[in-house]
């Protein structure tokens, strides 16, 4: 019997290892923080600044490539690869440009005070808080600042921030930028604003979704000390920044994650003993 657990264990091992790649673009040049998961599966990792990955995985499974500015590609890949993504051709129609006098602001977003914070673990997740359109942003019909609450353990630690438009059975849809929002935060908590003036974008009739995207980069790991009482390992990795969270009478937010969008209708309540609905701690500035 225990030649026939040996046996099992490497033939395990030889099906699981760790795949290397590189993401680039049509002019072969690197992509810089692209996300990546295996379809169907908590698994994923982000390439860093010189487009190189790594993940565990198997070469059988399908792998899905993330990135502001680039169509979403889903394939099978070998070891040592070169990922090449299509650069995203927008429909000019889903955002509406136009100049801003920016006399007057309002912040509109439920967020007040801190519930909790929510952490990455080792998967890149986009969490992505709906925000539906009201007759009073006629006023203010401009997005000015997005304004992301974190908490970081290290300093300088780094997120994305996304903008989508919406489908009409309310999830995401595509990128409403073409380009990347790379923040850079401090450690502790900090009151990130992110302006998006320069975007000149009039908040959609049907919503838009701001969303916070974890990057699982090298300089955002660190050991995170876990409460399991009888574990004699205490520690876990983790991805820095965790993104605060503040409760809520109605859930309207949702995750990307093993590849697919997930609504996150109830799931807050579940884990959670307190059944409290939470979402991500973001507001947003207005201006005309």
């Amino acid at each position: 019997m225990k030649i026939f657990y040996v046996l099992v264990f490497l033939v395990y091992f030889s099906m699981s290892s760790q795949i290397n790649g590189t993401v680039v673009d049509e002019k072969n040049q690197a992509i810089a923080y692209v996300n990546i998961w295996v379809e169907n599966e908590n698994i994923g990792t982000t390439s860093n600044q010189k487009g190189e990955f790594f993940i565990n995985s198997t070469i059988e499974k399908a792998f899905i490539f993330s990135a502001v500015g680039f169509e979403l590609k889903k394939i099978k890949i070998i070891d040592k690869e070169i990922v090449t993504l299509q650069t995203a051709i927008y429909n000019l129609n889903e955002v509406v440009i136009a100049k801003s006098k920016r006399a007057i602001e309002s912040e509109i977003g439920n967020y007040k005070k801190p519930y909790a914070s929510h952490l990455s673990g080792s998967v890149p997740w986009i969490y992505a808080k709906r925000f539906e359109y009201n007759n009073l942003y006629k006023k203010t019909p401009f997005l000015k600042n997005a304004i992301v609450f974190t908490k970081s353990k290290i300093k300088n630690a780094k997120f994305k921030l996304r903008i989508f438009a919406v489908q009409e059975n309310g999830f995401p849809a595509e990128d409403l930028l073409k380009e990347d929002i790379v923040v850079v935060v401090k450690s502790g908590k900090t009151k990130n604003v992110i302006d998006l003036s320069n975007f000149n974008i009039i908040f959609p009739d049907n919503g838009i979704f701001i969303a916070y995207e974890w990057l699982i980069i090298e300089e955002n790991k660190y050991l995170y000390k876990t409460n399991f009482k009888g574990s004699s390992n205490n520690y876990s990795m983790n991805y820095a920044p965790a993104i605060l969270v503040n409760k809520v009478e109605t859930e309207n937010t949702f995750t990307y994650r093993e590849g697919r969008w997930m609504s996150r209708k109830g799931s807050s309540m579940k884990e959670n003993s307190k059944n409290v609905i939470i979402e991500p701690a973001i507001n947003l500035t207005l201006t005309n």
